[in-house]
């Protein structure tokens, strides 16, 4: 098993594709992995949490998206994380599909 797998929780294939050719190039990235909402909790105590599909170490997120269309929940998400010091990039399965090198590339720059 490759060092940088790690919560692999069931995903899609698109998802799985990505992952993979990330993997494939060495890029150390994380399924799932949560980011803690500082001060926020739920109504039982529990910290809030954002769940990106792809954190690639130590500070990128990559959003694979049906059909990303920059919705309120999204954007709020993305200014969030970037406060926090992360970048976000968002791909759609299109993109994934018909050029997965270009998603790659974009991810290694």
């Amino acid at each position: 098993m490759n060092r940088f797998i790690k919560n692999i929780p069931q995903y899609t294939r698109t998802h799985m594709i990505l992952f993979n050719a990330l993997v494939k190039e060495n890029i150390a990235c994380l399924c799932k992995e949560p980011i803690a909402r500082d001060g926020e909790f739920t109504s039982d105590g529990r910290q809030k949490v954002y769940v990106p599909d792809i954190l690639v170490v130590p500070n990128l997120i990559v959003e694979v998206e049906g059909d990303y269309s920059g919705s309120k929940d999204n954007r709020e998400r993305d200014s969030y994380l970037e406060k926090k010091g992360f970048k976000v990039l968002h791909f759609s399965n299109k993109d994934i599909i018909h050029d997965l090198s270009a998603v790659v590339a974009k991810v290694k720059a």
